[in-house]
């Protein structure tokens, strides 16, 4: 199966060299589509990975639209069977694609299939979706899972998207400028009948949120949980998420103000 590996740039130049230095072992044949979501000149950036699709917007168009461009791009060869999100400040550490796509053909049902995420906070195991608040709890343990993992939700830092899926929901909301999108696609792929798993064969690396600031994120995160919570009111989300956008996203920025 042929895969789409969609890496968005923004933020440092030599973060995303490294991530592509990484990747450059491990793509073998599949096909790199790299955007461009900033005003630097990623030319040579373009060049590290044969063949590489570079979409160059020079300026950030957000998450979802930078990803949109690249599924839409990757969608033109019918030989794609798969697209890979991958952010920039990832590497492999542990296996690659040909296990990822293993569980996509073990598990019919399967319409997003991501490897273990390692981070300062432990492995991630995926996140546990909660009404009341519109949140998502990401596990991170110790330790990483022996066995293939049913999940709510996986980040679309590093996620294997199944061409069936997106040709039977469509691409990512584009209201979400960052953060949340990937929930509302995993939603989405529940809705029409797929399933979400994570596998241990494969281990990736994450720097969390390597190109913006402590503050600037959290602005993103409360813009984006807004939008959701309106989006998925009643169905997904109870009222009482408002109170959490009203009261705590306030709290975590004067928190960041104070501990720069």
């Amino acid at each position: 199966m042929k895969i789409a590996v969609i890496i968005l740039h923004y933020g440092s130049l030599e973060t995303t060299k490294n991530c592509l230095d990484n990747l450059r072992s491990k793509i073998d044949d599949h096909q790199l589509i790299l955007i461009n979501n900033s005003s630097d000149d990623i030319t040579k950036l373009s060049k590290i990975i044969k063949n590489t699709i570079l979409i160059d917007n020079r300026k950030n168009l957000g998450f979802a639209k930078g990803v949109n461009q690249g599924i839409t791009r990757g969608l033109k060869d019918k030989d794609v069977g798969a697209f890979f999100l991958m952010n920039n400040d990832l590497h492999f550490t542990h296996g690659g694609f040909n296990q990822l796509t293993l569980v996509l053909n073990k598990i019919p049902s399967a319409g997003i299939v991501t490897p273990i995420l390692h981070h300062k906070g432990g492995y991630d195991w995926g996140g546990k979706y909660n009404k009341w608040t519109g949140m998502v709890k990401h596990k991170n343990w110790d330790n990483k899972p022996k066995t293939i993992q049913p999940a709510q939700h996986v980040a679309g830092a590093a996620m294997l998207i199944r061409r069936k899926l997106i040709e039977k929901v469509g691409l990512f909301d584009e209201r979400f400028f960052l953060y949340f999108e990937d929930l509302d696609y995993c939603f989405r792929a529940y809705d029409s009948l797929f399933t979400i798993h994570i596998t241990p064969s494969v281990e990736v690396e994450h720097a969390v949120s390597a190109g913006s600031s402590s503050m600037t994120r959290t602005r993103y995160q409360w813009a984006s949980h807004f939008r959701f919570v309106n989006k998925h009111l009643f169905k997904r989300a109870y009222p009482t998420a408002y109170f959490y956008t009203i009261f705590m996203y306030p709290l975590f920025l004067v928190k960041g103000f104070f501990s720069r």
